[in-house]
């Protein structure tokens, strides 16, 4: 960022394309660093028990529509697959968005330059599903069982350009089991990934 912003000002005048580009560099590489700093500090909240879950009756739409709002020009990239119709669930809207977003990052960072990804929420056996299907690198069997562990990474090459920290599926995790819900992942390498979140629905709370 301070080499992009460096280059622009010691330009002796502004070309519009290419202080545009840049500037879009510059806003591409905010949003990264704001995610980064958002998981540290989410995480630090759940390893110290200070994170305070606000728990109501939620319309887990709502929870895709803010994820998918903040993945920015990224949620081109998305395909949005609902139920027709789909029950409440209690919880915390803002962490369960936070757990919606970190898999749709997730499924961003490991797939190539024809991304597809898909979010699907639907409700089954008295859970709300919330599923990130991707058409990335994928997992090994090893890796699924160590996937959700704190800083790890499974493809070092595409954490350390993409930036991440091996934190965001073990947040997923914890908000999860903080909502009386699990996360699993089904995946093939070379032919991609879907994560699932399931939070038990409230009875009669159809939407």
């Amino acid at each position: 960022m301070r080499a992009l912003v460096d280059t622009l000002l010691d330009a002796e005048q502004f070309d519009e394309k290419t202080t545009r580009e840049y500037l879009k560099l510059l806003a591409t590489e905010n949003a990264r660093l704001s995610r980064l700093i958002d998981n540290f500090l989410t995480f630090s909240r759940l390893e110290r028990n200070k994170f305070k879950f606000q728990f109501e009756s939620i319309d887990p739409r709502q929870v895709v529509d803010g994820a998918v709002a903040a993945m920015g020009e990224r949620a081109g990239k998305v395909t949005v697959e609902a139920a027709s119709q789909i029950p409440s669930v209690r919880g915390d809207h803002d962490a369960l968005v936070t757990a919606v977003l970190n898999l749709l990052d997730n499924a961003w960072k490991y797939s190539g330059d024809e991304k597809r990804i898909v979010l699907r929420t639907e409700a089954r056996n008295g859970v709300v599903c919330f599923a990130v299907k991707d058409n990335g690198i994928g997992l090994s069997p090893g890796e699924t069982k160590r996937v959700f562990r704190r800083f790890y990474q499974t493809d070092q090459r595409l954490a350390r350009s993409a930036g991440g920290c091996g934190l965001g599926l073990s947040i997923v995790q914890s908000i999860v089991q903080a909502h009386h819900g699990s996360v699993r992942v089904e995946s093939t390498p070379g032919r991609g990934s879907t994560f699932t979140i399931e939070i038990p629905a409230v009875t009669g709370g159809v939407s």
